[in-house]
């Protein structure tokens, strides 16, 4: 199975809960350093955008831990089933958070080959 057919299935019927919900949708470019810059361009947004990084795990606790968010166990087990995905294949693995109020989401890693790959979502908070 491809990395995008992975990362997809795993992916699949999930949503980024926030003010709004959003899929989680695959990427992958050519480039093969993560950083600022390249949140900026894989957003098409503008330099001077506010960017912050965050990890996978504080991203998704609110998703991952019936205890805290408003998700099913068996959801919370689907959002584990992705994140352990994202860790197991991207290596160097970085969450982005690129904006305010509509705020677009990239974690990001590098595949076998060292290229740039992950999934891209949208927070909105008000």
């Amino acid at each position: 199975m491809s990395l995008q057919s992975n990362l997809e299935n795993a992916a699949n019927g999930l949503q980024m809960m926030s003010e709004s919900e959003y899929p989680f949708d695959y990427f992958s470019t050519e480039d093969t350093v993560i950083d600022e810059a390249l949140a900026l361009k894989i957003t098409q947004q503008p330099q001077g955008t506010a960017v912050t990084t965050t990890t996978l795990d504080d991203l998704l606790k609110n998703m991952t831990d019936p205890n805290r968010g408003s998700v099913s166990p068996q959801q919370a087990e689907q959002y584990k089933q992705m994140a352990s995905a994202l860790k197991d294949s991207l290596q160097n693995l970085t969450v982005y958070r690129v904006g305010e109020v509509q705020v677009d989401v990239l974690i990001i890693g590098l595949t076998a080959e060292g290229t740039v790959a992950g999934m891209r979502t949208k927070l909105i908070e008000t």
